[in-house]
């Protein structure tokens, strides 16, 4: 087993916090494996742990209730895991039952379509709650910062959800993300009573990836695929929070002079993305190697933030006179902007002119230091 990084943040939590905790991801992302390990660790302390799979039905029926007197018995647990919990009839109320009845047991919850758990929670749940998202694996697990560049193309093509990652035959990674992609990634998606037409949201999804890390236009898109411009939208949010893809929004403090309504679209794992359009092509033959490269950098560096617990404002920048920076952070009061190049070694004349107007300086960041960016 890679050792998941927040994984301790996780174990912290549980045992200083009196919250449910919410574990979120998609599915074959690794939340089953992870909590399994977390319960072995904690049985080795001499805690005592009880993990229930929702989707098995004698599981399930232990724990689906807003019985005060059927949940008794979990009271003879120091801790309550429940995987898949979304499946529960009523899990947001189960949960504040077992919050506020049985305060001695502490819970984690897992859900693969944070739409769906989240909808079951957040209103019952206001103040009792506290939650984590578990990505496919990172660049900071899967090998040292030395071996990166080694296996950087196979990041980039295959992407790192863990049974992907750790088949070592090209044509196993393409056929496994194929199952991934017509079995798990669009389970939870098109059970949402929100979605009218599953071809139609595959048919968008696949129309996202050809248009990696460009500026989005709802309405373009809509009368490409024919539907109307608030399904387009209503999509885009549903696989967002069925984490299928990412936005990135525009940074502005003058929207008279710089974009303020496109955004930008990335993938969760880009073994996914590049199933979804059949193309594992060399990067040396690809036109969208640097598309590839900036998704990769984004994406690492949210999952690294999210393991570490840290929250904090991601954009990009474009003025109207077409002058671009593609990654900017928030935070501490403080923005800290980044040129991302795939083959240039240089900032350009948009770095140029975003310091000039914001009065800070914007790095660089290319195949040499981004490991520096990463770790």
């Amino acid at each position: 087993m890679i050792p998941r990084i927040i994984e301790d943040l996780v174990v912290s939590s549980l045992r200083s916090q009196k919250k449910i905790h919410l574990l979120f991801g998609a599915r074959q992302a690794g939340k089953t494996t992870l909590i399994t390990d977390i319960k072995t660790k904690l049985e080795a302390e001499g805690k005592r742990v009880l993990l229930l799979n929702c989707n098995v039905l004698e599981n399930r029926q232990i724990i689906d209730t807003t019985s005060i007197n059927l949940l008794t018995g979990i009271s003879n647990y120091d801790y309550v895991f429940l995987d898949e919990a979304q499946t529960l009839t009523n899990a947001g109320l189960t949960l504040k039952i077992i919050h506020d009845e049985f305060p001695q047991v502490s819970v984690l919850a897992t859900g693969s379509s944070s739409f769906e758990l989240k909808n079951k929670t957040v209103e019952t749940m206001t103040g009792r709650y506290v939650d984590f998202t578990l990505y496919p694996f990172s660049v900071s697990e899967v090998g040292k910062l030395e071996s990166w560049d080694y296996r950087l193309e196979q990041f980039l093509l295959y992407g790192f959800y863990p049974e992907i990652f750790l088949a070592k035959d090209p044509q196993e990674k393409r056929q496994n993300l194929g199952r991934i992609v017509e079995s798990y990634l669009f389970k939870d998606i098109l059970s949402f009573n929100r979605v009218r037409n599953s071809e139609m949201i595959i048919n968008l999804t696949k129309a996202l990836a050809y248009q990696l890390g460009s500026e989005i236009n709802e309405s373009e898109l809509a009368n490409r695929l024919k539907i109307d411009r608030k399904t387009v939208l209503s999509y885009i949010d549903i696989l967002e929070k069925g984490f299928v893809l990412f936005r990135l929004y525009p940074y502005s403090r003058n929207p008279r002079r710089e974009i303020g309504r496109n955004y930008k679209v990335y993938f969760y794992d880009l073994g996914v993305r590049n199933s979804l359009i059949d193309d594992f092509n060399s990067l040396e033959i690809r036109r969208d190697a640097g598309a590839l490269w900036e998704n990769f950098l984004i994406l690492e560096r949210r999952k690294k933030m999210s393991n570490q617990g840290k929250k904090i404002h991601c954009y990009f920048w474009r003025s109207y006179g077409g002058a671009e920076v593609d990654y900017l952070e928030e935070h501490d009061g403080q923005i800290f902007p980044y040129e991302i190049k795939w083959g240039e070694e240089k900032l350009g004349a948009s770095a140029k002119s975003f310091t000039e107007k914001y009065k800070t300086a914007v790095s660089l960041l290319n195949r040499r230091n981004y490991s520096e960016f990463l770790g």
